[in-house]
């Protein structure tokens, strides 16, 4: 009777753990610009989020349950994240008379994903965004893109999945705003 007991109530361990609740995940990419330092020319930046369900990075499975949301705007938390690196840099924001340049960035992809239905054994993220360069009569748009995978036991926790979220923006747009066509062209 004990033993069956014990069976019983592993199984239902077993039965809890594969539901998935929702998460909120917070938006915190750590951004250094190292290369933008002597940027002269005011910059003025527009983020814009292009996906088609903006308040939903994913699902923690592949049945599409438990959703995973940001507790803020993501075009918002990444603007301001920019911003701020931006600033480190003494990177003049100030909207002012031209000449300016006019830097957008268009989030057109970030989706996490765990591709067994059966079971979360791996977790993905992709991420890709456009950046559209503009001074007077001259622009420029660059494509970047970044991928992150990991194998996992069980369903991520929501501090794993805002790390792995925050690593991978981290990755992303430190390359996007580090690269040499796009410095040269803010110079």
């Amino acid at each position: 009777m004990k033993i069956r007991f014990i069976y019983v109530m592993a199984l239902f361990s077993l039965l809890a753990g594969c539901a998935v609740g929702p998460q909120t995940v917070n938006v915190s990419p750590m951004l250094d610009f190292q290369n933008m330092k002597g940027v002269s020319v005011p910059v003025e930046l527009v983020v814009e989020d292009e996906r088609n369900t903006p308040e939903v990075l994913g699902y923690r499975n592949a049945k599409n349950e438990g959703p995973i949301t940001f507790d803020e705007s993501l075009s918002k938390s990444m603007g301001e994240a920019i911003q701020s690196a931006m600033l480190a840099q003494n990177v003049e924001m100030e909207r002012k008379p031209e000449p300016l340049s006019k830097v957008k960035v268009n989030i057109v992809k970030l989706r996490y994903s765990s591709p067994n239905k059966d079971w979360v054994s791996r977790v993905e993220l992709e991420g890709e965004v456009v950046i559209s360069l503009q001074r007077g009569l001259a622009s420029m748009t660059k494509r970047f893109s970044a991928n992150r995978s990991q194998d996992v036991a069980t369903a991520p926790t929501q501090e794993f999945n805002q790390k792995f979220l925050n690593t991978l923006l981290s990755e992303l747009f430190n390359k996007a705003f580090n690269d040499k066509e796009v410095i040269n062209f803010l110079k």
